[in-house]
């Protein structure tokens, strides 16, 4: 009687034989691959004509550097909002914005990490939560807010939620992209 091992062994070899059966005739049959014959290139002509065209005017592209610049710190800040260039803008209640959004503010950091932790916790709980950077009298820090809403009432509605379920109290902003 043949053990479970033995029998394990005896059906791999007859499995290898038989693949080497099929396989190896295959390899050595000399019918591969026909090779490529490819055509010679011509020589390749290295003259370079000089680029003769007259240089562009860049007096507008710098002077729109410099208005950027008086726009934009060496950080990347906007000047006049304090918000890093790219990310959403929170702006006080009563500022007045093209766009009128709403956002709840939940907390503001000056260690990144301890904003990510606040809007994983958000996000888990299942809200909107976003982070933007906000740079004031050189200190930068990091705000977690939800949003955007549309409607004031709705943000005024979601602020009171916020403040019943934390301990921070939240605060309503402006939410412009």
């Amino acid at each position: 009687m043949l053990t479970d091992r033995t029998r394990y062994r005896l059906t791999g070899s007859i499995f290898l034989i038989a693949v080497a059966a099929v396989v190896l005739p295959m390899l050595f049959d000399g019918a591969g691959v026909e090779p490529m014959h490819l055509e010679p290139l011509p020589p390749a002509d290295f003259t370079v004509e000089p680029d003769t065209s007259p240089v562009p005017d860049l007096t507008p592209a710098l002077a729109a550097r410099s208005e950027l610049e008086a726009e934009i710190d060496a950080d990347g800040f906007d000047r006049r909002t304090g918000t890093r260039v790219g990310e959403a803008r929170l702006l006080p209640d009563d500022e007045t914005v093209g766009d009128l959004k709403w956002a709840v503010q939940v907390a503001s950091f000056e260690r990144r990490e301890n904003a990510l932790a606040r809007r994983e916790a958000l996000l888990a709980d299942g809200y909107e939560a976003f982070l933007s950077d906000a740079k004031r009298d050189g200190r930068v820090t990091t705000r977690v807010a939800i949003g955007p809403v549309v409607d004031r009432e709705d943000a005024l509605r979601l602020k009171t939620e916020l403040d019943s379920r934390y301990a921070d109290e939240a605060v309503l902003v402006r939410f412009s992209p």
